[in-house]
């Protein structure tokens, strides 16, 4: 019995060998690997993994919609780190071997446990705890300074217009850094609005992210039916709609305006 013992102790001590061959399979997952300094396991990405320079340098395994198995095999991965298990190719990788990890964070919480995740999957946990302590400690700065609620409207997508709205990561977002949304109220991830809609809601600012528009054209739009006093924030939509690590960059940028449109009020 106690030799029986000993082996399970020493099974379970051994811990677990890193991968060194992962497959991410999502925009923020590449971000991630890359910023806890596991970017040279990364074995293979997928369309729109464009951050950092390096990682366009990787072999392209499919898109959001679908894998290609054959592909992706021909990489070796031990591990693929995927949005979801639904995603066509995922499950044929799984019954080839490939150890599937799912990736889909909601809230900075979930961010850090995914960071930390990585880091113990490819043995980079020291570089994952340092930066998941630096961003909280950036995240209780951004508690710490209140932009008075200040009205915004975030154009998702000028046309059809569409914002976001009270199940969107876009509205907790806002929520955090002082702001109001004014369509927080709809129980929807990204409403269709009008217009007229907007001229109720009398939002001070507009947060255009920079995604196939020009804000000097949105500006005339808009400036055109809320008047001249509106302020615009134009913001790099990739820092506020991946759930990655440059997300608390983007949060910094939106506090940033809410609290410039404070200080205007403030001068009045």
């Amino acid at each position: 019995m106690r030799a029986w013992l000993l082996g399970i102790l020493l099974l379970t001590a051994v811990p677990v060998q890193a991968a060194d061959r992962v497959l991410a399979l999502a925009p923020h997952v590449c971000e991630m690997l890359y910023a806890i300094d596991a970017g040279a396991a990364v074995a293979g990405v997928v369309d729109y993994c464009d951050f950092p320079a390096a990682v366009q340098r990787k072999p392209h395994v499919g898109n959001y919609r679908r894998i290609n198995v054959e592909a992706a095999l021909r990489l070796h991965p031990q591990v693929a780190v995927v949005l979801s298990r639904q995603i066509p190719g995922v499950t044929r990788l799984e019954h080839m071997g490939v150890r599937i990890v799912t990736s889909d964070p909601r809230s900075f919480e979930e961010i850090f446990h995914d960071l930390l995740m990585l880091g113990e999957l490819t043995n980079h946990r020291r570089q994952a705890e340092a930066l998941v302590q630096q961003q909280r400690m950036r995240l209780q700065q951004i508690r710490q300074q209140a932009a008075d609620n200040v009205r915004v409207f975030y154009e998702l997508w000028p046309d059809p217009l569409m914002t976001a709205g009270g199940k969107s990561f876009i509205h907790s977002l806002i929520e955090l850094g002082g702001g109001h949304n004014v369509f927080g109220d709809i129980a929807l991830e990204s409403p269709h609005v009008n217009v007229e809609a907007v001229l109720r809601a009398e939002p001070e600012l507009i947060i255009i992210p920079l995604e196939r528009r020009r804000l000097t054209d949105r500006k005339r739009f808009w400036q055109h039916w809320l008047g001249p006093s509106v302020r615009f924030a134009a913001i790099d939509p990739d820092l506020l709609h991946r759930p990655g690590p440059r997300l608390i960059e983007g949060l910094e940028q939106l506090q940033q305006a809410l609290l410039a449109v404070r200080s205007a009020k403030e001068l009045k």
